[in-house]
C-alpha cells in the first residue's frame, strides 16, 4: 500500500460495522483529517481514539477535505448525508470527489452524480465485497463506477481499504457488480444454512459438517470465513444483519426487474430472509437463517405433498 507525496484530505461519514475499521486504516495512514456519524457521541469516541476531527454535520465534515467517503445502511441514509440538512452537498468543495461506497442502487447513484456535478463535484460508486475481518486487514476488494480521471485521483485512497480495485465502467458500474456479487453470497448463505440443519438433522454434529464444507467442493472463501457465525452464531458477533441483507435482496430483484431478467433464486432466498425478518430476525446476523429454519423444523407440519 502507498500513499501520494502530497497526502489527500479524507472525510469518512458512516462508522458501521464496516466503516469503523475503514476509517481507522485511512487514520493509520495519515490520510483521515475527520468523521461524521449520525450518532455524533460514535463519532466523537473513535475520533479521539484516532486523533481526527468529529464533526457535527457532513456539511462541515465536507468544508474541510478533498474526499469525502460515505459508507451507510441504504439509499434513505445515503440521501440524508449527501442532500439532506447540513449534508455533503450544502458544503462539498468545488473539484472534490466523493465516493459512495455504501450497497445503494445505481438509480440512486446516478442520482448522487446529478446532484453533485451541479455543485462542481465528482462521484464515484466504489462498493466493497468481504467482511468485517477483510475491512480490518485493508483486503477488501473494491468495485468502482465513475471517471478514469477521478478514480486516478483517489486510488492512494482506495489502496489504504482494499487489496483489489476494479473499475467497471460509468458512473452506477460499481453499484451494479455488488448486486450481482450479493447475489451470489446471499445464494451461498443460504445453501450453506440449508445444508448444516440438513446434516444436524440427520444426527451430524455441526462443527463436523462444517469442517467437511470446509474441505469439500462446496468451499468458498464466504464458507472459510463465516464458519464462526454459522457453528456458534450465539457467540459469533454480527457481521451483517438480516435485515439489511432483505434491503440488498429488493435492491437486486428491483435490478433484474428493471432489466427484463428473471432471478429464480435470488427470488427465493428474499423470502426465506423476509420471513426470518418476521419471525424475529431482523438484528441478527445473516447466518442465523440457519436457526430460522431449525425452529421452523421443529414446527408440526401441517400440510402434506400430493404425489401422482
Amino acid at each position: 500500500m502507498t500513499t501520494p507525496d502530497a497526502p489527500l484530505r479524507v472525510g469518512f461519514a458512516g462508522l458501521g460495522l464496516m466503516g469503523r475499521p475503514m476509517a481507522r486504516n485511512l487514520a493509520a495512514a495519515g490520510l483521515l483529517e475527520g468523521v461524521y456519524n449520525r450518532t455524533h457521541s460514535r463519532a466523537s469516541e473513535f475520533a479521539a481514539e484516532v486523533g481526527v476531527g468529529a464533526y457535527r454535520s457532513a456539511a462541515e465534515l465536507a468544508a474541510r477535505v478533498d474526499v469525502l467517503i460515505a459508507m451507510v445502511a441504504d439509499d434513505e441514509a445515503s440521501w440524508e448525508v449527501f442532500a439532506g440538512a447540513g449534508g455533503f452537498a450544502e458544503a462539498a468543495r468545488v473539484g472534490s470527489v466523493v465516493v459512495e461506497m455504501s450497497t445503494v442502487s445505481p438509480d440512486h447513484v446516478r442520482r448522487l452524480g446529478e446532484l453533485l456535478g451541479a455543485r462542481g463535484c465528482s462521484l464515484l460508486d466504489v462498493p466493497v465485497s468481504g467482511s468485517v475481518a477483510m475491512a480490518e486487514r485493508a483486503t477488501l476488494t473494491l468495485m468502482a463506477g465513475g471517471s478514469e480521471d477521478d478514480l486516478r485521483t483517489v486510488e492512494p485512497v482506495l489502496q489504504v481499504l482494499g487489496a483489489n480495485l476494479f473499475h467497471l465502467g460509468g458512473l452506477g458500474t460499481g453499484a451494479v457488480m455488488k448486486l450481482a456479487v450479493n447475489a451470489v453470497v446471499y445464494g451461498l448463505n443460504q445453501a450453506v444454512a440449508e445444508g448444516l440443519v440438513l446434516a444436524e438433522r440427520a444426527g451430524i454434529e455441526r462443527s463436523r459438517a462444517y469442517e467437511v464444507f470446509m474441505a469439500s467442493a462446496a468451499a468458498a472463501p464466504f464458507v472459510h470465513y463465516r464458519q464462526a457465525a454459522f457453528e456458534h452464531p450465539e457467540e459469533a458477533p454480527i457481521g451483517f444483519r438480516l435485515e439489511l441483507a432483505a434491503k440488498d435482496l429488493c435492491l437486486i430483484l428491483d435490478l433484474a426487474a428493471e432489466l427484463g431478467q428473471s432471478l429464480p433464486q435470488a427470488e427465493l432466498d428474499a423470502a426465506i430472509v423476509a420471513r426470518a425478518v418476521a419471525a424475529g430476525f431482523a438484528d441478527s446476523d445473516v447466518a442465523l437463517v440457519a436457526e430460522y429454519l431449525r425452529q421452523e423444523g421443529r414446527k408440526p407440519v401441517t400440510a402434506s405433498k400430493e404425489v401422482s
